[in-house]
């Protein structure tokens, strides 16, 4: 088997970009067709390197592997939302939103909220999946871009996820630096805080500024009414959400937090809807719920949930994993940055070179863990070389690789966030977190702000350090 090419790699990488681009953004077209085609044309350059089938189909079968918990999640989220709705378990929240949050600063609101759940409980999928949930549902009852909703929703919860001690992605970029989480949290403030000062800024300005003519006090009050009519309104039915939000704190594994969510919220349905039949709960997990209000708008904003909903995202991760898991296993990634490595001479280039190796990760496979590993495993030596700390290298991992990731409409978060939110791919140009952060990074590594050097004292005790460590292991 031939090493593929750094010219030959970009080519492939360029061909597989411009055939997603034409697709998903001229054609309109759902991102699963394209990958299949890239998984095909991929598949096709592997076996000129002398690949064998059973190797690639092997490749496919390990990268649809390491994403089965994300699609389980996935499915257990269906059926909770589902479960949410028939319980009430939106409703109510809908209805507190719409008595608690001003239009003007719904957005800006909406950011801060997921913000703080994230930061608490480790984890954007976890926000999203619950509040997230919740408040796209009082966007379309205020009137407000669910689009925008979607992004703020996004923002808040990836910057949550970013800076939380509790996140897997945040202790992945750290451990593959071989940084001290709280070190490396600490320096992540130089650009995770302008950016999410610059993204508050801007969602609230558009809060304040948005023309909303279509919606008025009249409406908002009907669905109020409507709410209260169709559903029981009480704080019972939160039990569920903040059990799984407390669970995420205590560090539970995500899949056994929302099975004992979905308990609780099934409980919760035996006292909030009357006479329930077991048979409807049943139906309503698989197909979500139907909403027949006769009020449009309440009809639309709870029609939601089920397991059969989140086919689309399940079905795009399966194709998206295994075409991640062709282009690993013949190493076109290994072999671009590789390349790359070799014209990096100065701190900035190091930097800018990490973003867009990061970026390019996402945008190819999808995967926001090889993101994170694959160039913090390879730039490794060349932070060393141009003296900067291995926090340097972390910060970057994660103001590129995990910032970026929910963005990729054909990514795993952005499946995720697509099915969950129950939104189309026009959410990404709102997500301008992950738009500024990479620019801040770049800009800080060609002006030096908010660089750690590394010192040759620092850099002997390091050394020292890990001769140490490994002589424990050895013992």
């Amino acid at each position: 088997m031939k090493k593929p090419s750094f010219p030959a790699s970009i080519m492939v990488i360029l061909i597989v970009i411009t055939l997603l681009g034409i697709s998903i953004l001229h054609y309109g077209v759902a991102p699963q067709i394209p990958i299949v085609i890239s998984t095909i044309i991929v598949a096709c350059y592997g076996l000129t390197l002398g690949f064998k089938w059973k190797d690639l189909e092997n490749a496919m079968a390990k990268g649809i592997f390491h994403g089965i918990p994300s699609i389980l999640i996935l499915c257990l989220i269906g059926i909770l939302i589902g479960v949410w709705v028939l319980n009430g378990t939106v409703p109510t929240i809908t209805y507190y939103g719409l008595h608690t949050l001003s239009p003007d600063f719904f957005l800006m609101s909406t950011l801060l909220i997921c913000a703080i759940v994230s930061v608490f409980c480790g984890s954007s999928w976890s926000a999203m999946g619950t509040i997230g949930v919740s408040l796209m549902g009082v966007a379309y009852a205020l009137g407000i871009s669910p689009a925008m909703t979607a992004g703020a929703i996004v923002s808040g919860a990836i910057f949550g996820d970013k800076i939380s001690p509790l996140s897997d992605t945040t202790n992945l970029a750290s451990a593959t630096a071989k940084v001290n989480i709280y070190e490396h949290i600490k320096h992540m403030l130089w650009t995770s805080i302008p950016s999410f000062i610059i993204t508050l800024a801007v969602f609230t300005s558009i809060g304040v500024f948005l023309d909303r003519d279509h919606t008025n006090s009249n409406q908002i009050e009907t669905i109020i009414n409507v709410l209260n009519d169709e559903f029981m309104i009480t704080p019972i039915t939160l039990i569920s959400p903040l059990l799984i939000i407390i669970l995420a704190v205590k560090r539970m594994s995500p899949i056994p937090s929302l099975v004992i969510g979905l308990i609780a919220a099934i409980l919760t349905t035996f006292y909030t809807v009357p006479n329930v039949a077991i048979g409807t709960i049943m139906a309503t997990a698989h197909n979500g719920y139907v909403a027949e209000t006769g009020v449009e708008a309440i009809d639309q904003l709870l029609s939601l949930g089920g397991l059969s909903s989140m086919l689309f995202g399940v079905s795009l991760i399966l194709i998206s994993l295994a075409f991640g898991g062709i282009i690993q296993q013949i190493g076109i990634a290994h072999s671009i940055i590789e390349g790359i490595q070799k014209m990096l001479k100065s701190r900035g280039n190091v930097i800018t070179s990490t973003v867009f190796s990061c970026l390019g990760i996402n945008l190819t496979v999808g995967e926001q863990y090889l993101s994170i590993i694959l160039p913090g495993q390879l730039f490794e030596s060349a932070y060393k070389k141009v003296k900067l700390h291995p926090k340097n290298l972390s910060r970057t991992l994660e103001d590129a690789g995990t910032i970026i990731h929910p963005m990729i409409p054909w990514g795993v978060t952005g499946a995720f966030i697509m099915t969950t939110l129950n939104i189309g791919m026009e959410y990404v140009p709102y997500v301008f977190i992950s738009m500024i952060t990479p620019v801040i990074a770049i800009i800080y590594g060609y002006t030096g702000i908010g660089l750690a050097p590394l010192q040759e004292e620092a850099q002997e005790i390091e050394t020292a350090e890990d001769t140490i460590e490994a002589t424990r292991n050895v013992m």
